[in-house]
């Protein structure tokens, strides 16, 4: 995942005498975070820093990280707000401080889809036909995240039961697919009006942890023989 923070350093024109000026908001600076200057807590959020004629600069800020290959990231850990302070050495050797502010956001929902269906909340109940049961893809979508991602499920656990909600039978399933051995014995059994999958596990590029784990109860719609 990548994050670009772009600062141009256009002319500057100063009178005063002072070595070092502080500018509250920012307008030698233009920044291309998102659209929207939103970091998400408790990820690091990856930026890059580039300034016009390569004029050296300090990147300060709580939550502000440095790599050990030189990229920058940011990981708020409390508040609404996240600042980030650019110090720049001009030509003339002026130190020009800016600030710039971002909005800092929960992490979103995730909801476990299967064949890119389910709920944002878990609470209700997908209807899908057997058949469709058949190497279902288990993916996990983040609800209304505005950065780019990738989340693979590497592992779940399905479960059957009646239409009374009687516990039929349990499968741990590796990967993201229901396998045939399981789709077979989803089939087999004419009492498993209900198939729930939960407690997935995920490799992703993010520092992520879910901590509501979601999961999608799907009722199956048994065909005519």
């Amino acid at each position: 995942m990548k994050i670009r923070l772009l600062l141009l350093l256009f002319p500057l024109f100063i009178q005063a005498q002072n070595d070092s000026i502080k500018i509250e908001k920012p307008n030698l600076s233009l920044i291309g975070l998102n659209k929207l200057n939103i970091v998400y807590k408790g990820i690091p959020n990856p930026f890059s820093v580039n300034v016009k004629e390569t004029k050296p600069f300090k990147i300060k800020g709580e939550g502000v990280i440095q790599n050990t290959d030189g990229s920058y990231a940011i990981q708020p850990k409390f508040g609404k707000e996240a600042k980030v302070w650019v110090e720049i050495q001009t030509s003339d050797s002026t130190k020009v401080i800016e600030e710039h502010l971002f909005r800092v956001k929960e992490l979103p929902y995730a909801a476990l889809l299967v064949n890119q269906k389910g709920c944002i909340n878990g609470d209700c109940i997908i209807e899908m036909p057997s058949k469709e049961l058949a190497k279902a893809e288990i993916t996990v979508k983040l609800i209304d995240f505005l950065l780019d991602y990738k989340i693979t499920v590497t592992g779940f656990r399905l479960h059957l039961s009646n239409a009374n909600g009687d516990f039929l039978d349990s499968f741990e399933v590796k990967g993201n697919k229901i396998p045939e051995d399981i789709y077979q014995a989803i089939i087999a059994n004419d009492n498993a009006t209900f198939i729930v999958i939960h407690k997935f596990t995920f490799a992703s590029d993010l520092s992520l942890s879910i901590v509501k784990t979601p999961m999608v109860k799907i009722k199956r719609i048994l065909e005519k023989k």
